[in-house]
């Protein structure tokens, strides 16, 4: 057998170089076209992640006011291609996360023709300085290898959105401005990070609070303005802002209160854009400083002002506590800040320091003491951030003038502080049915109120409303038969002329008692000569639970008690306090303080109230509530009230509550 001429080997080489040559080719192809393809589908997946985190970042920045805990944001700058057996990846995607303009003093966000409402902050936001403060934004730069397109992601003045080179898509609605609420976020630090993996972004609230300040246009032909330099032009924030701007300028009652958004020239590629909002509104400007990256520049005092103590009127003999806060640039609080404090004139009072320290709320705490021979008449109380001397000007930012009226001893008073009027005495405690706290659940509360009024009195309602929620009734244990006495009726009042009611079921609870005529037996209504002590017994409180209603240990409970009476000398008047038998809980007691305040003529007698001023030394307030008729039960909650039809004249009352159930009240005429 001979092999000479046999060709068959030749075609299987040839076959195999072609097949070779197929495979070169078509790995080729995928290398040159389904590779990039499939790393721009990741490129692109993972700018659409990157919209998103820089979303969550602009969330972070624009929650700063009232936001005391710094946030932290994760970026992730790039991303990674999955791994190949036989195709090669270019190096993996990374991206440029960084601060523009946001260190460059030049670069502003400026607030023109604004000034405040309140008198003492007019002395900043006068109208007639413009208030500058640095911003700018922060961006995202990809540096992909395949999707070129990509745009470049921005935040800035609330707003997110894609800057492309043919225009600009937003991704997030505005923040600033909300009908006649402007919320002003300025951004601060600097920061340049280049990356493939994630960066966290620290959102640091350098100057925030939920406090806002009242400001109207300065003069009758200026306009409250907000300016800053954007990436948008003029146009794209007027869309932005469509639903705030006022078809009809002049028009308050479809809550748009824009007039015009303008453009001029900016630096380098930025647009100078304003902001214009309509003449004769009170708007609530609302700021705050966010930092990120280094070089954040901290805040220091700007101005200080008063807080609910404007004007203060004291009985000779009494005392009054007057309030102020220092404030920095952004209207925000500054502890640490030392005060002065001077009684301008002779034998006009004095105040019990010369110098208080701002707390962590910004807040200075000044008590103004009379005695017997203060003068009565109008006395001038200065404060100051600087020594007070000559040189005090009580229409600087610094310096602080307030007015206290020095009256004659005051009868009734109704709820203030000192040693005239109805005084509790401090002395609550629980007590079980048997009139002691030895056995058994010590459900009654009492406690006493001594008359300095320098009258006689006739008690008749009792108010009572338990700060506990889960209190609901009173119910004393005895039956009707027996002859009405102390821990035997659920009010029994011990004074020159003892008073009861007995509701033979029981009452739920809170409610107004009037002594002589509900329930089912009665007393006549209460008699209190003048320097005499009447002693409350109320038996005993029913609390609700998974398993029915059962008598509560009243003590570290906290009750408000109203006690509305009549002077023999003639009209009524009434004295609210809170008992807490036992003393307080394991914190101590909260300060109650609120402002009013309305929009002057457009107000249509309807009334803002601000819990803001009260205040605890742990800092844990948990609730708000408030008596807007005089009943002495607190109907509504929240740290605010705004837009409240109340009758000037009125006396509202504040109750706040911190963490631990501990309680305090007062209570302020509506002017």
């Amino acid at each position: 057998m001979t092999f000479t001429g046999d060709e068959r080997a030749q075609s299987v080489q040839v076959g195999a170089v072609l097949l070779f040559g197929v495979l070169i080719i078509a790995f080729s192809s995928y290398q040159a076209f389904a590779v990039p393809e499939q790393n721009r589908e990741v490129e692109f997946n993972h700018n659409q992640q990157v919209q998103t985190h820089l979303q969550d970042l602009r969330n972070a920045i624009v929650s700063v006011p009232g936001q005391p805990s710094q946030q932290a944001v994760s970026v992730q700058l790039g991303t990674r291609y999955p791994s190949r057996l036989v195709a090669t990846n270019p190096g993996p995607p990374s991206g440029l996360l960084y601060t523009d303009g946001t260190t460059n003093e030049s670069q502003n966000l400026t607030i023109r023709n604004a000034e405040a409402i309140n008198p003492e902050t007019a002395d900043y936001w006068d109208g007639t300085a413009p208030r500058h403060y640095n911003t700018g934004a922060i961006a995202y730069k990809p540096e992909y290898n395949v999707y070129g397109e990509a745009p470049e992601t921005v935040y800035e003045h609330s707003v997110v959105y894609n800057q492309f080179r043919e225009g600009n898509i937003t991704l997030s609605e505005q923040a600033m401005v909300d009908g006649r609420d402007i919320t002003l976020v300025a951004l601060n630090g600097s920061m340049s990070r280049s990356a493939s993996d994630s960066v966290t972004v620290d959102v640091r609230p350098t100057s925030q609070s939920s406090r806002t300040v009242r400001v109207t246009n300065a003069t009758e032909t200026s306009n409250v303005s907000v300016s800053f330099l954007s990436r948008l032009p003029a146009e794209e924030w007027r869309v932005l802002l469509e639903d705030e701007i006022d078809p009809s300028p002049g028009n308050k009652s479809n809550d748009r209160y824009i007039a015009n958004v303008i453009e001029a020239e900016g630096p380098g590629s930025l647009y100078n854009v304003t902001v214009v909002f309509e003449r004769g509104a009170t708007y609530r400007l609302k700021m705050a400083k966010a930092g990120v990256g280094t070089r954040v520049a901290s805040e220091s005092d700007a101005y200080l002002t008063t807080v609910g103590s404007e004007n203060v009127t004291v009985a000779k003999g009494d005392d009054e506590e007057i309030v102020l806060e220092v404030r920095d640039a952004y209207n925000n609080p500054v502890s640490d800040v030392e005060v002065n404090g001077s009684v301008d004139g002779s034998n006009a009072g004095s105040l019990t320091t010369d110098t208080e320290s701002s707390d962590s709320d910004g807040r200075v705490r000044f008590v103004y003491e009379t005695s017997q021979s203060t003068t009565t008449g109008t006395a001038t109380v200065q404060f100051s951030l600087d020594e007070i001397n000559g040189s005090f000007d009580g229409e600087s930012p610094e310096d602080v003038s307030v007015p206290v009226t020095v009256t004659e001893a005051n009868p009734g008073s109704g709820g203030g502080s000192g040693n005239t009027g109805l005084i509790y005495n401090e002395d609550a405690i629980a007590l079980n049915s048997n009139g002691n706290t030895d056995g058994g659940v010590d459900g009654g509360v009492q406690f006493s109120v001594t008359n300095e009024l320098g009258e006689e009195i006739t008690i008749t309602t009792v108010a009572i409303d338990p700060v506990n929620d889960d209190i609901i009734r009173l119910s004393d244990t005895f039956s009707n038969d027996r002859d009405p006495a102390p821990q035997e009726n659920e009010v029994y009042i011990q004074a020159d002329t003892n008073g009861y009611t007995d509701f033979g079921g029981g009452t739920d609870v809170p409610r107004t008692v009037d002594v002589d005529s509900d329930g089912s037996l009665n007393g006549p209504n209460p008699v209190l000569s003048d320097t005499s002590t009447a002693t409350f017994h109320l038996f005993e409180f029913i609390q609700d639970t998974l398993f029915g209603s059962s008598e509560i240990d009243m003590t570290g409970e906290s009750v408000t008690i109203t006690v509305t009476y009549e002077l023999s000398s003639g009209g009524t008047d009434s004295k609210m306090f809170t008992v807490t038998p036992g003393g307080a809980n394991t914190n101590e007691q909260p300060n109650a303080d609120f402002t009013i305040t309305s929009d002057g003529s457009e107000s249509n007698g309807k009334w803002d109230f601000d819990a803001s001023p009260s205040s605890d030394p742990q800092g844990d307030i948990v609730t708000y509530e408030w008596d807007f008729d005089e009943d002495g039960i607190f109907e509504t909650t929240g740290q605010t009230v705004e837009k409240k039809r109340v009758d000037s004249g009125t006396v509202v009352a504040l109750r706040v509550v911190d963490s631990e159930g501990n309680a305090d009240t007062v209570r302020k005429e509506v002017p």
